[in-house]
Order: C-alpha cells, then sequence, then structure tokens
C-alpha cells in the first residue's frame, strides 16, 4: 500500500493536535507539503501524577509553567518526504532526515505510557546510534505507521 493509498483509505490522514492548528509547514523552511504528524513532547499525559502534585502545591503553578515551556521547546514533525526534530526556544538545533533512509523506529513504553498512549522514539537511518531521540511522544504508533508506510512504497513492485 502506498502512502497516498493510505491516507485515501484513512489510515494516515493529516490529524489536527491538541493545538487545533492546521498541519502546514513552518514559513520559510522551504518545505512545500503538509506534515503527516506534529506534535510537542506530552506532558500531562506523559506524568499524570506529577501533574496533579504540582497542581495542588503554591510552587507547583509556577513549575507547571516552567515545565509548559520545556515541551513546547521541542518538535518532531514527519511529512512525506522527510522527518524534523526541533529543539530550543530561542536558539534552535534543527535534525533532518529523509524519511526513505530511516531503516528501523525503536518505541519505548512504560505501562503508564501505554495506558496514555505516549512513549519514547528513536529513528535510525544507519548504524546503531539513533539519530533521532525524544522523549514522551503522543502516538507512537502513528509515527511507526508513517515510516513503515514510506519504506514500502521503496520495495521493488512484483
Amino acid at each position: 500500500m502506498t502512502l497516498a493509498q493510505g491516507a485515501a483509505d484513512g489510515a494516515l490522514t493529516p490529524r489536527r493536535g491538541h493545538g487545533e492548528k492546521p498541519l502546514e509547514p513552518d514559513e520559510g523552511d522551504g518545505v512545500s507539503e503538509a506534515w503527516l504528524y506534529d506534535e510537542h513532547p506530552a506532558m500531562v499525559r506523559a506524568h499524570p501524577f506529577l501533574f496533579l502534585l504540582l497542581l495542588v502545591s503554591l510552587v507547583g503553578i509556577l513549575a507547571i509553567g516552567v515545565w509548559w515551556v520545556m515541551h513546547k521547546g521541542e518538535r518532531l514533525a514527519l511529512s512525506e518526504r522527510e522527518v524534523l526534530l526541533e529543539r530550543g526556544l530561542l536558539a534552535k538545533q534543527r535534525t533532518e532526515i529523509a524519511l526513505s533512509s530511516i531503516r528501523s523506529v525503536r518505541i519505548t513504553q512504560t505501562f503508564g505510557q501505554r495506558l496514555f498512549d505516549v512513549g519514547n522514539v528513536e529513528l535510525f537511518s544507519a548504524g546503531d546510534v539513533a539519530e533521532i531521540a525524544i522523549r514522551n511522544m503522543p502516538r507512537p504508533g502513528r509515527i511507526r505507521a508513517i515510516a513503515a508506510a514510506r519504506n514500502l512504497d521503496l520495495l521493488p513492485q512484483r
């Protein structure tokens, strides 16, 4: 099944995140296609008990604000051609990998992460070290599905 066929079947349709923003590439990055996955790491879903504990304390309100800013400083986005990892609010670090060069995806989840559908994602293209590693991403199975659909397109047709 090609990526276009998967999108036609509804398997890989673009989905909006919690911010309800359209999934379009950033202005001026030179990419013209829409992102198939564009999320920041999950905060409350990844650590619900820590959130509740911080919420009830006075210092917790400030800690939640700092925590929120730290999580908004990371972004993982997948398009039909590339994977983009951005880190930082003021100073940016960008890592881009062609989706066709990804050879394996490793997703690790604790029991609590499985309950809330978040997980740690590592993307490998060559070698034993992950080129992209990010923690607490929502819907990690979707990342695997997008990478697998892209790699199926590269297999020779019989």
